[in-house]
């Protein structure tokens, strides 16, 4: 019998004691035979670090790193994926819980279909007040062409971001080379990370709920400000993806055009709202 797949689960912790608890019981509790952990405790003041090696004492295949200077959430994931070694890996966030079939759905998914970078499940997520949805992302199913899932990813199709959970070729973050802060710093840069993976290669959706992901007060995307100034910025993050992909140069035209539309209009929203706040000269 074939050995399964050799998998890495990457987990960024940051000021989660409160609750990284139940993360790391549930992928503790994976199928999937052929899998390790690797956590990296950013710096941080609570107990974080002490949750993890203790888990890590209960489960061998459990390695914790702790971080002796402040990376960020960028630095934190770019660190993971320098020291993962493995075919496939994902990044298992600290307020995100698996099933227990998760990786063995998801490896299983990417072992069946080569032309596949990334898989992925729906997810039910909760928000900070209690409220709960089911999200799914179907807008790359049966879409074979690398610029058209380019230009699918740039139109932000509805829940774009739940692949950014999924189980993706190592080789693949290596082609890209990690994840990147743009000129609005964190906001939003699993965008232009998930836009250049789409250029890769096709993104395989396994149509249950295996993933549970809980916002809590402090959770990253919640002390963003959503500003037209921040959408311009990451826009221009993905027009720098692009022209450093290896696409064609006239697939690269196709989706630099309706990019570079929506640039222009992200600009004069800025210029407006500046030119409001500043008031009659």
């Amino acid at each position: 019998m074939m050995q399964a797949t050799k998998v890495t689960a990457l987990l960024p912790a940051y000021q989660s004691a409160g609750f990284i608890q139940a993360t790391l019981d549930s992928l503790s509790a994976q199928t999937h035979p052929n899998f390790d952990v690797m956590v990296s405790v950013d710096q941080c003041d609570d107990d974080t670090h002490a949750v993890c090696v203790a888990h890590a004492a209960r489960d061998a295949r459990f390695r914790v790193v702790r971080q002796a200077a402040r990376l960020g959430y960028v630095g934190n994931c770019n660190f993971l994926l320098g020291q993962a070694d493995s075919d496939y890996v994902l990044f298992a966030f600290h307020d995100d819980i698996l099933a227990p079939r998760y990786l063995e759905a998801l490896c299983g998914m990417l072992d069946r279909r080569p032309e596949a970078v990334m898989s992925f499940s729906d997810l039910a997520l909760t928000q900070v007040d209690g409220s709960t949805r089911t999200c799914a992302f179907d807008a790359l199913e049966g879409v074979h062409e690398n610029w058209q899932r380019g230009l699918k990813m740039l139109q932000r199709s509805d829940n774009w971001w739940v692949p950014n959970r999924g189980v993706f070729r190592l080789t693949a973050a290596r082609t890209i080379g990690g994840l990147r802060t743009h000129g609005a710093g964190e906001f939003s840069c699993d965008w232009p990370w998930m836009f250049r993976m789409s250029l890769l290669g096709e993104f395989a959706r396994v149509p249950e709920v295996l993933c549970h992901k809980y916002f809590k007060p402090g959770s990253l995307s919640k002390s963003w400000a959503y500003s037209a100034e921040q959408h311009y910025e990451v826009s221009v993050a993905c027009m720098r993806e692009l022209w450093n992909s290896n696409l064609a140069s006239d697939d690269k035209l196709r989706l630099a055009q309706p990019l570079l539309h929506w640039l222009f209009k992200v600009r004069g929203e800025v210029d407006r709202a500046a030119a409001h706040s500043a008031g009659p000269q």
